[in-house]
């Protein structure tokens, strides 16, 4: 379901929409040239995707940004969730962080895939954000992965 997808065209199409754009805190173009970037894994599915972004020399730590439209919110996102963090973590990632906005109730990740809040709410340039961690014990031990290991 997972692809690489490096056109900056399509991620910035994605940040563009109306329902998208206020939530992401840059520029459609911005988002499309990070995908372009060393170090960065985008992995798009139909309406969007996720952009993992190397944070250590090795490629151990990864922060995740994820960006659907309205069309894929739901099924779509957590399908392709699981198989981008499967395929991240079989990369070498052993730990994934994301921020949770406290304006966008969509950017918190599920818990069900082993996600733990990090920290507390902190005010930076976007507005208020936590992390969230996620690693890959704790994807490994998730009810998402044994649900899927059962089937």
């Amino acid at each position: 379901m997972v692809r690489i997808e490096r056109d900056p065209a399509f991620w910035a199409n994605v940040a563009s929409h109306l329902q998208v754009a206020p939530h992401i805190g840059v520029g459609p173009e911005v988002v499309g040239e990070f995908a372009l970037r060393p170090g960065v894994t985008p992995l798009a599915a139909e309406h969007g995707g996720f952009l993992f972004s190397t944070l250590d020399g090795m490629g151990m730590v990864r922060e995740l940004h994820t960006l659907f439209t309205p069309e894929g919110w739901g099924r779509e996102v957590a399908r392709a969730a699981h198989e981008a963090f499967a395929l991240i973590f079989a990369a070498g990632a052993q730990v994934i962080v994301t921020h949770e906005r406290a304006d966008w109730w969509r950017s918190a990740p599920p818990k069900s895939h082993g996600w733990a809040v990090a920290g507390e709410w902190a005010g930076t340039a976007i507005g208020e954000v936590r992390m969230w961690v996620l690693t890959l014990d704790a994807w490994r031990a998730s009810p998402a992965v044994r649900r899927r290991a059962c089937h």
